[in-house]
């Protein structure tokens, strides 16, 4: 009988245990939404066979793996050349900070690669916020690290009124991961090993943030 009680209670001790250890992880467990821009019938910007959902969708599964093996959550507002949302522009524009919301994200982060035909001369990072008190410090953290990690020069931080923003009730930014527009930054862009590079820029950004 003593036999059945010890053993009676050390199941109860683990059970317990183990129920702090899973309210311990739900408490401090970092979630972040990456939203990699455009996809499906809405490609991006397109210059020189680089198109722009291709690129920010392979740099969002580098940091989506990463990031999970160092103990964040992480979900994306589209995973394959999908749209997040088939029912139209805005419908999909909506979709993503939806996300953000649902699973009250610790950031919200949309990753764009930029152009401007006018001019291809203009190169860099960039990175865009809607509130101050809530986005900015996200914005300017991650768009510092992803400068340093890259060699890119970063441009500007500044304010956005974008609708993925806009509709963020979680700390969200956006960032611009180069200019498709521009020979170096496109020849970098265009490789793999810089893609995984941005990936560890935008990283340490984020780590350095939720941290």
């Amino acid at each position: 009988m003593k036999k059945y009680m010890i053993t009676g209670g050390f199941i109860i001790v683990i059970m317990a245990l183990l129920i702090l250890a899973l309210r311990w992880k739900a408490e401090h467990e970092k979630v972040i939404v990456l939203d990699p821009g455009h996809g499906g019938q809405y490609p991006g910007f397109e210059m020189n066979g680089l198109v722009e959902k291709d690129i920010v969708l392979n740099i969002s599964h580098y940091i989506k793996e990463d990031l999970e093996k160092k103990g964040y959550k992480v979900y994306m507002t589209r995973d394959t050349d999908k749209e997040c949302d088939s029912k139209g522009y805005i419908e999909d524009l909506s979709c993503r900070p939806k996300l953000g919301r649902s699973v009250n994200a610790d950031l919200f982060l949309s990753i764009h690669a930029n152009g401007f035909s006018q001019n291809p001369s203009v190169r860099g990072i960039e990175a865009f916020y809607f509130t101050l008190f809530r986005d900015k410090k996200a914005a300017e953290i991650i768009a510092a690290a992803l400068s340093q990690e890259t060699g890119l020069p970063l441009r500007f931080v500044k304010f956005g009124n974008y609708k993925v923003l806009r509709e963020s009730l979680v700390p969200s930014a956006l960032v611009e991961v180069g200019y498709l527009t521009n020979r170096e930054d496109a020849k970098l862009l265009s490789a793999d090993a810089f893609q995984k590079k941005t990936a560890d820029g935008i990283i340490k950004g984020i780590e350095a943030f939720t941290k």
